[in-house]
C-alpha cells in the first residue's frame, strides 16, 4: 500500500474476538489494510492481572484505502451474504 493513499476507518472494536475476525475477513478477502493501536491494545491490561477486563482500553482502529472503505463496509456488516456472492 503506499503511502500517500488515503485511508479510512472502516471499523473499530476494543473486542479480541471481533479483531482476529476482521483481521481474518480482510487478509482472506486480500484487501489491503492497517491497523491502528494494536500494538498499544492490552484488553486485560498486563500478564499477571489476566483476571481483570478493562473495556476502557483503546479501541483497535481498521483503516483501508479511502476507494475500498464502502465495500469494506458492507462486507464487514454482511460477511456471510459477501461469501455467498462471491461464489
Amino acid at each position: 500500500m503506499d503511502t500517500d493513499d488515503a485511508l479510512e476507518v472502516v471499523f473499530a472494536t476494543n473486542d479480541p474476538a471481533e479483531i482476529a475476525i476482521v483481521k481474518s475477513l480482510l487478509e482472506s478477502s486480500e484487501i489491503p489494510f492497517l491497523t491502528r493501536g494494536d500494538g498499544d491494545y492490552d484488553a486485560f491490561r498486563g500478564a499477571l492481572r489476566g483476571t481483570f477486563y478493562s473495556p476502557r482500553g483503546r479501541p483497535v482502529e481498521f483503516l483501508v484505502p479511502a476507494d475500498m472503505a464502502d465495500d469494506v463496509r458492507r462486507l464487514l456488516d454482511e460477511p456471510g451474504e459477501a461469501a455467498d456472492s462471491a461464489e
